[in-house]
């Protein structure tokens, strides 16, 4: 009877399990699909995007798929001991950013998704500079209609439109024209 007192008291003890969330994972130099790769093989949701760089050679040119965030790897999972272990063990992790396994930095969903939605569906996304400063604003049509960012630069009825990801400090951009833009 003691026993399944204490079983109970301690399962009533126990945290809830946490809600899955995005997470930034630091690699090693030109680690990041080996990463990816490794941890999606542990079943975990990876995201790694990447965009198409020309790349020149000795006798000729080809296009790459080059990492949109070097160093970096997004990945959704419950933050637990167990998870972290799982992860930070990983070849070519060097850290899950945060304070620790009990201390991670999640990466906003509409962060992440705002960036996959750039990579799969805007011809010409590139990295670009961190952005603190500018008009928050929201596409109004085509494709990305709906999307919220920020205006870089503007220049002959043309904007450049940036997601960013407050931290890793990097951000993602396409231009557009101006017109299928709006202030938030």
């Amino acid at each position: 009877m003691t026993g399944e007192l204490t079983a109970a008291s301690n399962a009533a003890l126990a945290p809830a399990p946490a809600s899955e969330s995005w997470y930034a994972v630091w690699t090693r130099n030109q680690h990041e699909p080996r990463v990816s790769e490794q941890l999606h093989r542990k079943r975990f949701e990876v995201f790694l995007p990447t965009v198409r760089v020309a790349s020149r050679r000795r006798d000729r040119r080809l296009m790459l798929d080059q990492p949109l965030f070097p160093g970096y790897v997004f990945l959704r999972f419950a933050p637990s001991r167990a998870s972290w272990v799982a992860v930070a063990s990983t070849e070519g992790v060097v850290r899950v950013l945060g304070q620790g396994w009990d201390a991670l930095q999640p990466v906003p969903d509409e962060q992440v998704e705002g960036v996959r939605r750039l990579v799969t569906q805007a011809e010409g996304a590139r990295a670009v500079p961190w952005i603190r400063i500018g008009d928050r604003v929201r596409i109004v049509a085509g494709p990305l209609a709906g999307l919220e960012g920020l205006v870089r630069d503007r220049c002959r009825g043309r904007a450049t439109f940036v997601v960013s990801v407050d931290l890793l400090q990097r951000s993602v951009g396409v231009e557009l024209e101006a017109a299928l833009l709006e202030r938030c």
